[in-house]
């Protein structure tokens, strides 16, 4: 059975947050993979069998997959003004809710702006993390009467992984894409996991899933009119 994969994407290219050239790579591992890339395209509205796009055109699916970001449920009782064109909560260097003295957000669901950064930080969970740390550090120099810092967001690179071998990472210094990618992607989320016996066991089971090419994740197709479905279970490509 053949699967067409359609990705939809409303601005000019893929990974639009990264560098020109990770995003031309990141297409073309798609498109080699046979994904049909439509970008400055919009879908305005779905069925369950149809995807309608700007264009005037559609497209039969039985399967749509919408990933087109988050927002943030309105908070009652901040006034109006506290919230960004996008809502979002606007905040400042410290990270207290605009127009409040006692009231913080990060995260996703903040919008402050910096230098670098004039239409906010971008929101991955680096960012959350590193709000986090410092608004704790800022609470306890409150206790201290001690003077607040103001928060400086520390880009430690992005990565996008498509699939196996087939990863771009953009570091502050450096950019890669590829193979050698790929491992630091793994790298770099093996030494995240909490615990040495969970790195060690995930470890171990993405070293057998590499070189066996097993896979604990499976589609189980039966096409129409076949009695026996145990010989029509295919694997989602890495």
């Amino acid at each position: 059975m053949q699967v067409e994969l359609y990705l939809i994407e409303a601005v000019d290219r893929v990974l639009s947050s990264m560098s020109q050239k990770s995003s031309n790579k990141a297409r073309s591992f798609l498109e080699k993979m046979g994904v049909h890339v439509l970008t400055n395209t919009m879908a305005t509205s779905c069925d369950d069998k149809t995807v309608f796009i700007d264009s005037g055109k559609s497209l039969n699916t039985g399967i749509i997959i919408w990933t087109a970001g988050i927002k943030g449920n309105s908070t009652v009782g901040l006034a109006a003004e506290c919230f960004s064109r996008n809502g979002r909560i606007i905040v400042e260097s410290y990270n207290r809710v605009s127009g409040y003295s006692n009231i913080y957000a990060l995260g996703d669901i903040a919008l402050q702006t910096e230098e670098k950064y004039p239409q906010g930080h971008p929101q991955v969970a680096q960012v959350a993390i590193q709000q986090a740390q410092f608004l704790a550090e800022n609470l306890e120099r409150i206790k201290s009467n001690k003077p607040l810092r103001e928060f400086r967001y520390k880009d430690l690179g992005t990565m996008a992984t498509v699939g196996r071998h087939l990863v771009v990472v953009e570091l502050p210094s450096l950019r890669f894409q590829g193979v050698f990618a790929w491992f630091i992607w793994m790298f770099i989320h093996l030494m995240s996991i909490i615990g040495v016996k969970n790195k060690l066991m995930i470890f171990m089971n993405w070293a057998w899933k590499y070189f066996t090419y097993d896979q604990s994740t499976r589609l189980i197709i039966r096409p129409k009119g076949c009695a026996d479905i145990s010989t029509n279970n295919y694997s989602i490509p890495e």
